[in-house]
């Protein structure tokens, strides 16, 4: 079992400030063990990184919250990490590691302290295998709380990984831009592959993270820069950023976290850039409540902004699969396992079972997906105008009719 390198204690102050209110999107929190063991069937041994040390690290380099991200070292026992994250001050999520048996009443403690995601780890040097089957059968179980899934895998076992990945429900987030080789260069065959797959499928996130492990050049990261600049240029509303403190599994070097921080305006040369990778992004996907939003308080008014974009994946992929006759034919002789297949909440459950087009709407749909799931049941307008004025459709025509006179 691996002892590892402690972690630079004393980094320096960053050239570079971040703008107000950024976030450290990607660290972990690691014992104290005396309070917290780590896991016996860990793969390593970390120093003791403690929630204190890493707040006291994101106030030096000039951030404001953290996402702390549960690392193999502790398992699926959360318990530093709701430390953490309790202590915070609602300054930190957290992206936890669950078994599959996992209570409902657990997942809605995690919830309640902070917890937003859930990570799916398919390295081998860190972990055993897990069957795919049941890390879907947790992403599905995790949809209703608006939770995201984390994956981390080698650049090699993207091909693999492909039909897993895109089949998972609502966002996914990638980490460390799926370890390219950065050797092959931006052209090389398997970033090439990602970038693709990103521009795909709108749901994937990318944490253009970690060049201290990526890099073949010690503490010049150069080599790494142009991969993580292409994908903020590429995807800027679906990347996010993190130090990976306390830096497990460092071999080469141990980084100095200014160094890093001094990396981001390379990756992200402009203003509007650097304010989506470290503010806009992560206050979307783990502070929804907060994110800004200077519509949000107009009467009767549901806003469909990134946020509901998020919350409303899965419905809006769902009916947009109603343009085929096929798929419309598939819903119609088990709406129940449609639900399942696109990983709908339970909210958006119920507003289908319902025929109930303004809670979709509230739910996350887009009108325009919606008008082919009002199509199936030959919902017209004034179906909807009744749903909008809380009256029947009769009681609406005579309203419209009158109007005209």
């Amino acid at each position: 079992m691996d002892e590892l390198k402690q972690f630079c204690k004393s980094p320096r102050k960053p050239r570079f400030t971040p703008p107000e209110g950024a976030v450290d999107a990607h660290c972990h929190v690691f014992g104290p063990a005396a309070i917290f063991p780590f896991a016996p069937s860990r793969k390593y041994t970390p120093v003791d990184a403690p929630k204190e040390t890493l707040f006291a690290l994101r106030d030096h380099l000039g951030f404001v919250r953290n996402v702390i991200v549960q690392a193999t070292c502790h398992g699926t026992d959360n318990s530093a990490l709701v430390d953490a994250l309790q202590a915070s001050e609602g300054r930190a999520r957290g992206v936890a590691v669950v078994d599959v048996d996992v209570s409902d009443s657990g997942l809605e403690a995690l919830h309640r302290a902070g917890v937003r995601g859930v990570r799916f780890n398919f390295l081998k040097r860190l972990v055993d295998d897990t069957p795919p089957e049941i890390y879907a059968a947790i992403a599905a179980r995790i949809r209703r709380l608006g939770w995201h899934v984390n994956v981390y895998f080698e650049g090699d076992d993207l091909e693999r990984l492909v039909p897993f990945l895109t089949t998972l429900p609502g966002v996914v987030v990638i980490d460390h831009m799926g370890r390219p080789d950065v050797a092959a260069g931006v052209e090389g065959a398997n970033f090439r592959r990602f970038l693709a797959l990103l521009e795909a499928h709108d749901n994937l996130w990318v944490k253009v993270s970690c060049p201290e492990r990526l890099g073949q050049k010690g503490r010049d990261y150069s080599d790494v820069i142009p991969f993580a600049r292409t994908l903020v240029e590429r995807f800027p509303d679906r990347v996010l950023w993190g130090t990976d403190w306390p830096h497990p599994n460092m071999h080469s070097h141990m980084p100095d976290d200014g160094d890093l921080v001094d990396v981001i305006p390379e990756i992200a040369p402009t203003l509007a850039q650097q304010q989506a990778l470290l503010v806009d992004n992560p206050m979307r996907l783990y502070w929804e409540d907060q994110a800004m939003n200077p519509h949000i308080n107009i009467p009767g008014t549901t806003i469909f902004d990134g946020r509901m974009a998020m919350k409303g994946y899965g419905l809006n992929k769902m009916c947009y699969s109603f343009n085929k006759a096929g798929a419309r034919a598939e819903y119609l002789a088990d709406p129940e396992a449609y639900f399942e297949r696109f990983g709908l909440t339970e909210a958006q459950k119920q507003a289908c079972r319902e025929k109930d087009v303004l809670a979709m709407i509230r739910e996350g749909g887009n009108i325009y997906y919606l008008a082919k799931f009002a199509g199936i049941y030959k919902l017209n307008m004034q179906d909807i105008g009744a749903q909008q004025t809380g009256s029947t459709v009769d009681e609406f025509k005579e309203k419209l009719r009158k109007a005209g006179d």
